[in-house]
């Protein structure tokens, strides 16, 4: 049986165990931003086009989502100090490799390496936290936890375009390598062990299962916006996504011991407000590709100024993070939700009718990043407080897993919109035809968003309706 010891008050030792962990997670998020910034110049690097670059980003976001899955039972299976070494030191590794390598292949592997660590360290830092944080210091912690994390994509794109203008992109993982390394002295001094370790058998082949799911998505999603769905191909990746899921859900309900119990969807608020995380999730992460593209190649300005470009809409959502949940404690889930998704659309429309510009774009994005850091918390936060305790791990690990999944959807999504119209044989220039798939690219984004706020809003109206 699991003890849990709770901690009778706030330590020191606790505190830094959380920042130790949470640095690893940042560090991870850090490099995917850092380096969308500087996708222009690894194309030209290693001559790739901007459909095989984003797999830098995407690859990634799409392995830690296959280790997110595995979280629940990692919890009960090993210790939280020998995961957060094996993932620190496997991160640390892909660091190095991407510090030296001169090949895409390599620079790839090397951010796989890194995505594994990620993929451990996030879940683990918020396990830590309600395992061991007294109640009443919670909240304060998840804040700390949340500003860890969302600090991230603040600084990464300024970061990494200021160290790829002026020294080059390798340069990006030279500085991160000391933070990895004191997190990993730091963790290893400040992470205890308060549960019982339980060896439970691992559903291997139902993560396979999950696992194929989640790759067979994201080669659809590339094939369908260069090839289109009318193809031997697209067609067998969408049946091999599909099967993958249904049979998964069939025989998890035959087994003891489930990755994902699938019958937390049955609480429809929260299948809702999942759906909603993952569109909005999307859209975000287009942005996040479109704007140091169209900035670079249309308005020719270099990576440094891309970065600067994203980031007071980067802080914004890292300031709303903290004091989003004041409000949702405060007023309920409606203001802030409502406020949130409103934003991000108005935003979105501003983006796609102002003409491009770095103060149009700086101010777009801006928009849009206060209404997410007004939104997505809120929005997790009322979907798994409306399931019961028991779903509410299961809750956590489908919603880490849905927001990485759907990042990488996202990319994948904008880079094939890109390469549609930067490869379309036309009479228009390279410049031009980057500038009109930025265009297509951000109105697809409001309709993305749309949907998203109606799975919102309709998550929140079945809540009321039950009350």
């Amino acid at each position: 049986m699991m003890r849990i010891q709770t901690e009778k008050k706030l330590s020191i030792r606790l505190i830094l165990s959380v920042l130790a962990i949470g640095l690893l997670g940042f560090s991870d998020i850090m490099l995917e931003t850092a380096l969308n910034v500087s996708f222009p110049v690894l194309m030209r690097t290693f001559n790739v086009p901007s459909s095989t670059v984003q797999w830098l980003t995407s690859g990634v976001i799409l392995l830690t989502s296959m280790v997110v899955i595995l979280s629940p039972w990692l919890k009960k299976r090993f210790t939280n100090r020998s995961q957060f070494v094996v993932a620190t030191v496997i991160s640390i590794l892909g660091v190095l490799i991407d510090a030296v390598s001169s090949h895409f292949g390599l620079t790839l592997f090397g951010r796989l390496l890194q995505g594994i660590g990620g993929g451990v360290g996030m879940p683990l830092m918020y396990n830590v936290i309600f395992e061991q944080v007294p109640e009443k210091k919670r909240g304060t912690m998840v804040g700390l936890g949340s500003l860890i994390i969302s600090f991230a994509p603040a600084i990464g794109p300024a970061f990494g375009g200021y160290l790829t203008q002026n020294f080059g992109w390798r340069t990006v993982f030279w500085v991160v390598l000391p933070v990895q390394i004191g997190s990993l002295i730091l963790g290893w001094f400040t992470i205890r062990q308060v549960s019982e370790v339980v060896r439970e058998k691992l559903d291997l082949f139902g993560w396979l299962q999950l696992s194929l799911f989640f790759i067979s998505g994201i080669f659809l999603i590339e094939r369908l916006s260069t090839h289109g769905l009318i193809n031997v191909i697209s067609v067998v990746l969408l049946l091999v996504m599909i099967i993958s899921l249904l049979s998964y859900f069939k025989r998890s309900k035959r087994i003891t011991y489930p990755l994902i119990d699938p019958a937390i969807f049955k609480f429809k608020s929260f299948s809702l407000s999942v759906a909603a995380s993952f569109t909005t999730q999307v859209a975000n992460l287009t942005f996040n590709y479109a704007i140091p593209m169209a900035l670079q190649i249309v308005l020719l300005k270099n990576s440094q100024v891309a970065g600067l470009t994203l980031l007071p809409g980067a802080l914004g959502y890292a300031f709303m993070a903290i004091v989003s949940g004041r409000l949702y404690d405060r007023y309920g889930p409606r203001l802030p939700i409502v406020t949130g998704i409103t934003m991000i659309i108005v935003g979105a429309m501003m983006m796609l009718f102002l003409p491009l510009g770095v103060f149009n774009m700086t101010l777009s994005f801006m928009v849009v990043q206060l209404g997410a850091g007004f939104w997505f918390g809120n929005n997790m936060t009322h979907a798994i407080s409306h399931v019961p305790v028991a779903y509410q791990s299961a809750g956590n690990s489908i919603f880490s897993a849905t927001n990485n999944y759907s990042a990488a959807v996202g990319i994948a999504l904008a880079a094939g919109v890109m390469t549609i119209f930067q490869n379309h044989n036309s009479t228009l220039n390279y410049m031009a035809k980057t500038s009109l798939g930025t265009t297509w690219l951000f109105g697809l984004d409001i309709i993305i968003v749309i949907v998203a706020a109606t799975l919102s809003l309709r998550a929140l109206r079945v809540v009321n309706n039950k009350a």
